[in-house]
């Protein structure tokens, strides 16, 4: 889990506390009373490796028997998973292929975000030259990863989390899967097909892991490849989505391609960004796309989401950057190519 992501988790239950102890050593500091702050009891320090607990859970999520001696591309891109993958490979029975597994904060070989396309070419082409079963990608801190299948095609997050839902469904049937408002519509059609119950939430693996909270889910992921899991805090953990993963395909006849082949129902551009100088302005078009779409069921969970027939897209501006987000996904390529130019031109007329 990364820094940001623990310091959220614990920050609400800190935060009081932490405004206690603030307020009262102002005011010892003005009463100059630091009698009682001192203490002549030395602390210790205490070396423990946590490693092989860390591993002993990751390993809890699954079971390690029934593996089968896959071969399996890892790409660890100068990363932590070029610490750990060696520590965890020694209690499963897969061959490893490693790549770029020496740790390197300057990422050399390609960029640490597992998205892109250009830190997918790597592992595509070993995949191919090994006969790899399947490929991993990990990004840097390996709270996050992407799955490559044996034809060493990269695929979406949001379809790898049915694979995962559908484990976590077996064991607990009904049970809630939560996935952000810009996955595909895969996502909910399938899970209620299982029996589950599927948790729309905002973007952003902070929110998918409230949402778990909140409606009692078992396993949450999203677009950016983060996966959220109950049993561990409701944290995001590449190495548990990963030796999951490992146990299903390895029950499954039927190779990683097929396994995944079914839950591409729909038709998804890559999202788009759109650049402007003012929030206002982002707002302002906003606005304009919600009226001009009125006709369509919408709701602003997280920016504006309108759903068509056989189409749907959200448009949602950036927390961090003065850009608008489009994603818009439809049943044919035909329907997307053309609802994508039409929404591009509309959004695109209020930039000029």
């Amino acid at each position: 889990m990364a820094l940001k992501d623990m310091v959220w988790v614990r920050g609400e239950e800190l935060k009081e506390d932490v405004l206690k102890l603030s307020n009262q050593a102002i005011s010892d500091q003005r009463s100059g009373d630091q009698s009682d702050k001192i203490s002549n009891i030395k602390g210790k320090i205490i070396q423990k490796d946590i490693l092989p607990d860390y591993i002993k859970h990751v390993l809890s999520f699954c079971d390690s028997k029934k593996i089968k001696p896959l071969k399996v591309a890892v790409d660890a891109g100068n990363g932590m998973a070029g610490k750990i993958m060696p520590l965890l490979q020694t209690h499963l029975p897969i061959k490893v292929i490693p790549l770029n597994f020496t740790l390197d904060g300057n990422f050399p070989s390609h960029p640490s975000n597992p998205l892109l396309p250009e830190s997918q070419v790597q592992i595509a082409e070993e995949i191919k030259k090994q006969k790899a079963d399947l490929g991993v990608i990990f990004d840097g801190d390996t709270d996050r990863l992407i799955f490559a299948d044996e034809t060493g095609r990269a695929h979406q997050a949001d379809y790898t989390l049915l694979i995962l839902a559908r484990e976590f469904l077996n064991r607990e049937p009904g049970t809630g899967i939560a996935y952000n408002a810009i996955c595909s519509k895969s996502i909910p059609d399938i899970v209620t097909e299982w029996g589950g119950r599927p948790i729309r939430t905002k973007v952003g693996y902070v929110n998918v892991s409230a949402a778990m909270r909140e409606n009692n889910c078992v396993v949450g992921g999203e677009v950016s490849a983060h996966y959220c899991f109950r049993d561990n805090g409701y944290s995001d953990s590449g190495f548990i989505a990963f030796v999951i993963l490992l146990q299903l395909l390895s029950e499954d006849s039927r190779p990683f391609s097929e396994i995944v082949k079914p839950f591409y129902r729909y038709l998804k551009a890559p999202e788009q960004n759109f650049v402007f100088e003012k929030r206002e302005d982002i707002e302002k078009i906003i606005a304009a796309v919600k009226k001009h779409y009125s006709a369509g069921k919408q709701d602003e969970l997280d920016g504006l989401t309108v759903w068509q027939e056989n189409w749907w897209f959200n448009i949602r501006p950036s927390n961090t950057e003065p850009l608008l987000r489009l994603t818009i996904e439809a049943g044919n390529d035909k329907l997307l190519a053309e609802k994508n130019k039409e929404l591009v031109d509309f959004i695109e007329s209020g930039t000029k």
